[in-house]
């Protein structure tokens, strides 16, 4: 079993128009999710065929929803249930734009994240893989990264998420973060434009502490450098994009299940960017089409530099 942790979970909500400008007024049909980066991860999990059991805060109407739905997808709801509304992000999906809309999650109180790492203390020897996405709602510590990856020290930690928590969980070891090029350039605070400026920028993030980093490029493949400082460029075949929203949480989720059920590093690699490329031509988020990633597994190259 994989354990995921989504502490600011939200409804997705996701619209195709064309069109989309501003000042103006649009109809058009939503299609809404269980989101949060780790519950993308944890479905597309499911669709692997992998138990998950999800962890984090869920509160209100739009928590109760939440846990409705990933319960119907097969997923342990292991939530936190808090008097704090779950929060709602919007996704509109226009000709080659993409525009998103995110709310950053009510206040958690101090009780609610005490219960968390209760939680989390009592079950971490469930899972030999644990899986960390996305941001934190007002209320929880700025570290609380650092301190999970800590309690977890003797796991397989991956820790996806950006900014001062990213720096924080950097702290505490984790085996693998997957930093993107506009979250690598945020946390250096500087360009990189070229390939050689990006495998510079990734070796110095890595060498604050995690173990392994997974540097995603998005059409042009992936930076991955591993625990003995061994650099490989991913390649990826060229695809028609429908929804490129989760793709980063699909290719987590392939990685999380390459490492847990004893797949080779090379195996585990062509594994993530499968499925993060399948979610890529699917409309939905934080989905899967098995037979397509079978079939691109065949098309991922993997070069040692």
């Amino acid at each position: 079993m994989i354990l995921t942790i989504t502490l600011n979970p939200a409804i997705d909500v996701r619209y195709k128009i064309d069109n989309f400008e501003i000042n103006n007024v649009f109809r058009g049909n939503s299609h809404k999710t269980a989101g949060g980066k780790g519950l993308n991860v944890s479905r597309v999990l499911q669709l692997l065929g992998e138990k998950v059991e999800a962890s984090g805060f869920l509160g209100g109407n739009s928590g109760e929803w939440i846990s409705s739905k990933i319960q119907e997808d097969g997923i342990v709801d292991s939530f936190i249930k808090t008097n704090s509304e779950t929060r709602t992000c919007i996704a509109i999906l226009g000709n080659n734009t993409q525009t998103e809309i995110l709310e950053p999650g009510q206040k958690v109180s101090q009780e609610d994240v005490n219960k968390f790492l209760e939680f989390f203390r009592e079950n971490i020897n469930k899972s030999e893989t644990i899986c960390i996405s996305g941001s934190v709602p007002e209320g929880v510590q700025e570290d609380i990264y650092e301190v999970i990856c800590e309690l977890a020290k003797d796991k397989k930690v991956l820790l996806d998420t950006s900014g001062k928590f990213l720096i924080n969980g950097i702290k505490g070891q984790p085996y693998l973060i997957k930093p993107n090029r506009e979250e690598l350039e945020n946390l250096l605070g500087r360009e990189l434009l070229s390939f050689d400026e990006l495998l510079k920028g990734a070796k110095e993030i890595k060498n604050k502490g995690c173990k392994n980093l997974l540097l995603s490029l998005g059409k042009d493949g992936a930076i991955f450098i591993n625990e003995n400082d061994e650099v490989f460029k991913i390649n990826i075949p060229k695809i028609k994009v429908k929804n490129p929203v989760g793709s980063g949480d699909s290719s987590i989720a392939g990685f999380a299940y390459g490492l847990n059920n004893g797949k080779s590093m090379n195996e585990t690699l062509k594994l993530s960017m499968a499925c993060g490329i399948s979610n890529a031509m699917i409309e939905g988020t934080g989905i899967i089409d098995l037979d397509t990633v079978k079939d691109l597994l065949e098309k991922i190259t993997i070069e040692k530099i």
